[in-house]
């Protein structure tokens, strides 16, 4: 079989940086060579409800589980690439249908047996039980004899083959381009202990990362330690820590003593440490896989015309409303992909601010003297805000937007239902260009995602020849080619891509953001440099 392979500022922060220097913890030559040794703490939000990895899918409790449990591939944080996690190498099919994935030899789990092709099967199947109760059912209900297992015609599912105790042949039902994305989700259990625990295995989880569970104290901390076997190396730091603060205040305090290592920067502290000299080059930035939006329904006039769409685009002066009404907190969109994604063209210019040029095309669509629109928001303060920014500059061109506010989710509905003509919106699309430009095609139309009604045939046929090729170049150049004719359209007020940031201790070193999501961490690459 012919197949392609896929390898994959205040005074306290200034005294407690001082203190920090003076104790020798940074400033050295031998600063950036890693040394081993250390108790590592972060901070969670809340309480995980389980860390069963079947289970678990706020983004904060995938924090912990992935430093736990292996998926079977991952993504590399700096380039979203699919790369080998348990997998060693994969293989996709001539058809396009079937994934062959090789394990890496002499993977142990926490109590000591290695890794197997069953135990892949058993983590599969486990999700597809429904008495399980798991959020990723969907992600692998297209498998071959997936719906009979699931119904309980089958004990076990057709389309996962082991070929021997470290090969595994997955089949899905369909061609599908973003299917290997799957596996980078798929963290694999023991299937001993995991029928052994039952519902107790998300309570004393045992996986084969790099961090084993050792306890967890409610509403205070769930702590790890090294895993001295890990097959990967061992950690840098010995101990791992997610201590459970749920108040900012007391989060910035115990950051400010030291004793937190990093913590993420919200809107109301981005700016207190982005722009301290002292604490700055400590602050990590990522462009979030987020394009905050305006929707346009193209099926409403005078919104039908492309002229009046692209008017909008250059009513908005986007550099100015992120510089103070997003506090810098965010990057100026160009497109539809934020630059974090491979597919981001670093070519597209997009719409700059050019009043004139916004008035010139109103007059050009019919509409000299403007018209007026109903501009649609949720009911958070927040958005009220961004609302008013934007309304005042329609209403410099002559389009006069009166604002609501209403209920997320009723939004959401009516947009979908096609009773909106503009709305503001973030879209977040995962990390393959197929599946971000996703509400752009007309098969999408409603509640799907393409609430602007938005029809392109030649969008369409770029889109479908791209979900049905595994060459990630290829798949590249046509999402560009798309988003160009996209951005053209302009069924989107295209504004800006959300930044998420972190800050982290002067003696912390080996941080990679990760825009899926800033704190999913590879913290078996992070070490401490200790004081002298």
């Amino acid at each position: 079989m012919n197949t392609s392979t896929w390898n994959r500022r205040t005074v306290m922060a200034a005294v407690c940086l001082g203190a920090l220097l003076s104790a020798g913890v940074i400033g050295s030559a031998t600063a950036q060579t890693p040394v081993s040794g250390g108790h590592f703490r972060r901070a969670l939000s809340s309480d995980p409800a389980n860390l069963d990895p079947a289970l678990t899918n706020t983004s904060r409790a995938i924090a912990v589980k992935m430093t736990i449990f292996d998926s079977l591939l991952r993504q590399n944080p700096k380039t979203l690439a699919i790369e080998p996690g348990a997998a060693e190498s994969w293989s996709v099919g001539s058809d396009g249908k079937i994934l062959t994935f090789r394990l890496h030899r002499g993977i142990r789990f926490h109590h000591g047996r290695e890794m197997t092709s069953d135990d892949v099967r058993y983590t599969i199947e486990r999700i597809l039980t429904p008495e399980m109760g798991s959020p990723f059912i969907r992600a692998f209900d297209r498998l071959v004899g997936a719906k009979e297992f699931t119904n309980g015609q089958a004990r076990e599912v057709s389309g996962i083959k082991i070929l021997d105790r470290y090969t595994i042949q997955i089949t899905n039902s369909v061609v599908d381009s973003t299917f290997p994305l799957t596996f980078t989700g798929l963290f694999i259990v023991p299937r001993d202990e995991a029928e052994r625990l039952g519902r107790d295995f998300g309570q004393r989880p045992v996986g084969s990362g790099p961090f084993i569970f050792v306890s967890w104290s409610r509403d205070s901390s769930v702590l790890l330690k090294e895993n001295p076997s890990y097959w990967e190396g061992r950690p840098y730091i010995s101990a791992l820590e997610f201590r459970i603060i749920p108040d900012p205040a007391t989060l910035q305090a115990e950051f400010e003593t030291g004793r937190l290592d990093f913590i993420l920067l919200e809107d109301p502290t981005y700016r207190r440490y982005a722009d301290d000299p002292a604490w700055k080059p400590y602050v990590v930035e990522v462009a979030e896989l987020f394009t905050r939006h305006m929707g346009l329904n193209t099926t409403k006039p005078p919104l039908n015309d492309v002229r009046v769409r692209q008017a909008i685009n250059y009513a908005i002066d986007k550099a100015t409303t992120v510089r103070t009404v997003l506090q810098d907190k965010a990057f100026v969109a160009t497109g539809v992909f934020p630059p974090s994604l491979a597919a981001s063209d670093p070519t597209l210019r997009g719409y700059e601010y050019n009043p004139q040029r916004a008035r010139e095309l109103l007059a050009q669509a019919g509409v000299p003297t403007g018209f007026e629109m109903d501009l649609n928001g949720s009911s958070s303060p927040v958005a009220g805000r961004w609302l008013e920014v934007l309304q005042r500059y329609l209403a410099d061109v002559g389009i006069r937007a009166r604002l609501v506010q209403q209920d997320f989710g009723v939004m959401l509905d009516r947009a979908g239902k096609g009773e909106l003509m503009a709305y503001v919106l973030s879209h977040g699309g995962g990390s393959n260009c197929v599946n971000y430009l996703g509400p752009f095609r007309s098969r999408n139309f409603g509640i799907a995602g393409n609430r602007m009604f938005y029809r392109n045939e030649r969008v369409d046929a770029l889109m479908d020849d791209a979900e049905r090729t595994f060459d990630a170049t290829r798949q590249i150049q046509l999402c560009r080619e798309a988003e160009r004719l996209i951005v053209a359209d302009a069924p989107w007020f295209f504004w800006n891509y959300n930044k998420a940031a972190l800050v982290h201790q002067p003696n912390v070193h080996g941080i990679v953001g990760n825009p899926l999501e800033l704190d999913w961490l590879q913290m078996h690459k992070v070490w401490i440099q200790p004081r002298r």
